[in-house]
């Protein structure tokens, strides 16, 4: 600061009441995006072709390394009627496959049994998948039997670890027995189904002798598909950082780790360096290449899966990138290809749907925004550009679900009155210039960006570049990032408003505020008046102190 010397405080408004019927909402306008540019990329479920869906809001579990529900207190649904109409409206366009990235679709049982005998009722014939994790201890052998029905292909289960000790102090409290059981019914009744586990490595307070539980627990279940061991990443504003600080871990270290990768061993886990690679090679040898699990395992995938899918989600385990493809796994276990074939192999065309962006152009109408009042441009940064792409993340590309749903919304409420559009990095532009040029040619009056914490700074140097490149629109920024760490957040002077409560609601009122002051960022006053914001106080100025001769100065 100069000597003229400014203070900023952090303003955060009421909160705002989390949104209960998630009936009322509409079915996001998939037609928003470029669908067909989208399904030549693989997804979070590690398919091409398929399209995301989202059940469910905030979360039962308070479990301690999870960011994302961190100001969501209570845990509400769609109903099964409403989520089937969606599912059905997609389905009748040609759609197939269907990912839930709800890690608690299951929780409640009498619906997610009514969801599934909906399909079978309709003699809906799709593909089911579940990347982010079901709580495996609340299924059973008949819920199980029910979903295989309805058409679940891929099913990841999440373990994080196997002591109870540990279960206990992340909160999670999961029985790993019961899940033990539902694993080995799927892997030896239903070998069709791709099954994943997620497990992880190095929380604080772990023990050696606990690590070795969770890869023990593993190493006992033949076959999982594609289990995953994970090293343990700590997040700013999370329980799990909190944790890690009040035993210990420096906070520099969590600073310091926030680029790596989870197969990177970062200085904040609780062993040597020899140790968790030793896990490591035991896990990846002993399981992942284990001749007998791949044998077994790799000619159902190549009937559910396509070359190229399968490619990705093997390169996943092998970050020194000289093992790329499934060719090369089979070539490290001594297999031969003609070892491996499936009986029936993969074919795209089952799942491709042609003019797929004019049939959901047909199947979601769009009001006409010709005489708009206001541009709204949002932007999901949530991929590395290619040319920075390395082993920190998995090589895929999913459409932005939480943007349609924010713009499906704007447009059902403000009809006509708000012209939007969305993007993503990589796919939409793929370098700070191009981004530049994009918002530079489109001139909206709004820019909303949202974050996740895995990409903050290639967030926060997005948002540079715009400022850096003389854009001066208005930024309001909402995510799993933002949420969590909005006192950081906005200490960033170029982002102007952080959305901290239902980002629906909280958006509309950001945009009618701006129609009534001619698209101009509302003043403080007006903002105060917004629920579920976090934004800077006007400056104040901090005078420089003035010598006075008079004042005698003892040197102690």
């Amino acid at each position: 600061m100069t000597a003229q010397q400014q203070t900023h405080t952090c303003i955060l408004t009421n909160p705002r009441s989390q949104t209960r019927d998630l009936d009322s909402l509409p079915i996001p306008d998939r037609s928003l995006i470029d669908y067909e540019a989208y399904h030549q990329y693989i997804g979070h479920a590690g398919v091409k072709h398929g399209i995301a869906v989202q059940a469910t809001r905030g979360c039962p579990y308070r479990c301690f390394y999870c960011d994302i529900y961190k100001t969501t207190k209570h845990h509400f649904r769609r109903s099964d009627d409403h989520l089937f109409e969606e599912i059905k409206k997609l389905a009748d366009i040609g759609i197939s496959r269907f990912e839930f990235i709800d890690d608690i679709f299951n929780v409640n049982r009498k619906q997610f049994t009514r969801f599934f005998e909906d399909v079978i009722r309709n003699n809906l014939k799709l593909q089911f998948f579940f990347p982010t994790g079901l709580k495996g201890d609340l299924l059973d052998h008949d819920l199980i039997d029910l979903m295989v029905e309805g058409g679940a292909v891929g099913v990841n289960l999440s373990l994080e670890h196997a002591a109870p000790r540990m279960q206990k102090i992340m909160r999670k409290n999961l029985d790993v027995d019961i899940l033990k059981d539902n694993l080995e019914y799927v892997s030896s009744k239903y070998p069709q189904v791709i099954l994943t586990l997620n497990a992880m490595h190095g929380f604080p307070t772990e023990t050696e002798e606990e690590a070795l539980e969770t890869l023990h627990y593993i190493q006992s279940i033949k076959w999982i598909d594609f289990p995953y061991l994970h090293n343990v990443r700590i997040f700013p504003g999370t329980e799990l950082e909190e944790f890690a600080l009040e035993v210990g871990i420096p906070r520099e270290l969590i600073e310091s780790s926030q680029d790596m990768s989870y197969h990177e061993n970062a200085p904040t886990l609780p062993f040597t360096s020899e140790f968790t690679k030793m896990v490591r090679m035991k896990f990846v040898k002993d399981y992942v290449l284990n001749r007998d699990r791949l044998l077994s395992v790799i000619p159902k995938q190549l009937e559910q899966f396509s070359e190229d899918e399968l490619n990705q989600k093997y390169n996943s385990y092998f970050p020194n990138k000289r093992i790329t493809t499934l060719n090369d796994v089979l070539r490290i276990a001594k297999i031969d290809r003609s070892e491996v074939q499936p009986e029936k192999p993969f074919d795209e065309s089952w799942v491709k749907v042609d003019n797929l962006n004019e049939k959901l152009k047909t199947a979601f109408p769009r009001p006409d925004t010709s005489k708009a009042k206001m541009k709204l441009l949002m932007i999901d940064m949530s991929s590395y550009f290619s040319t920075d792409f390395d082993n920190r993340e998995y090589n895929v590309l999913e459409p932005p679900l939480g943007l349609l749903a924010l713009m499906s919304y704007v447009n059902r409420e403000l009809e006509g009155q708000v012209d939007g559009k969305i993007m993503k990095s990589r796919l939409d532009f793929d370098s700070f210039e191009e981004l530049v040029e994009q918002v530079k040619a489109y001139k909206p009056d709004l820019i909303g960006f949202r974050a996740m914490t895995f990409y903050r700074g290639f967030f926060h140097d997005s948002v540079a570049a715009l400022r850096d490149a003389g854009i001066e629109t208005p930024v309001v920024v909402g995510g799993p990032y933002p949420t969590a760490s909005y006192e950081d957040v906005v200490k960033d002077e170029n982002i102007d408003l952080v959305a901290v409560g239902e980002g629906e609601n909280t958006l509309i009122d950001i945009l009618k505020a701006m129609m009534d002051t001619d698209n101009k960022l509302p003043k403080r006053d007006v903002l105060s008046k917004i629920d579920g914001l976090a934004y800077r106080s006007e400056p104040q100025e901090v005078k420089p102190k003035i010598f006075d001769p008079s004042i005698s100065v003892v040197n102690l």
